[in-house]
């Protein structure tokens, strides 16, 4: 069963009882594949991210989860900025009852080689994916977001099936 629900513009979307949570996403991308984890908190698959610590910059936090995450260890000349994702509709709903707006800055890597990685904790599988068979996956849709611009900003013409609402 799910312990995370993931809202994007969805009109039954939980309204947030906690305070804002800001973290860093990343899409690390290596010999033309990107890098995608399926995660244990929903099943569905998305990139690295997670919530920003007081003590640290969002390209420290990119940095972290990659290695918490993937194993894979990432210099901060190696993160490049994509956006931030702010939109007040980006919610995530924890079973404990926790509902909470999230704000995402998110980065990219491209790597020369494929790294090995290691799975975190947080995540079933890792799989690196070619940018065509994206759409054969289903994602967090907060993560799908990030992915979506991405793939605009590298000018490849892949469109991600619509999601549903809950996710």
């Amino acid at each position: 069963m799910p312990t995370a629900l993931y809202y994007l513009h969805d009109p039954f979307a939980p309204d947030p009882n906690c305070p804002t949570r800001f973290g860093s996403a990343l899409v690390i991308c290596a010999k033309g594949k990107i890098l995608l984890e399926q995660r244990a908190d929903n099943f569905r698959w998305g990139i690295v991210s997670g919530d920003l610590h007081d003590t640290e910059t969002f390209r420290d936090c990119a940095i972290r989860q990659a290695i918490k995450e993937t194993g894979i260890h990432l210099y901060h000349d190696q993160l490049n900025e994509l956006k931030v994702f702010d939109d007040p509709s980006r919610i995530v709903s924890f079973l404990d009852g926790n509902i909470y707006r999230i704000v995402s800055f998110a980065f990219f890597a491209d790597l020369d080689e494929i790294p090995e990685t290691t799975v975190g904790k947080g995540s079933i599988e890792l799989r690196w994916v070619d940018p065509q068979d994206l759409p054969d996956y289903q994602f967090a849709i907060t993560h799908q977001e990030i992915l979506e611009y991405y793939l605009l900003k590298k000018n490849l013409q892949i469109t991600l099936p619509q999601p549903s609402f809950l996710q």
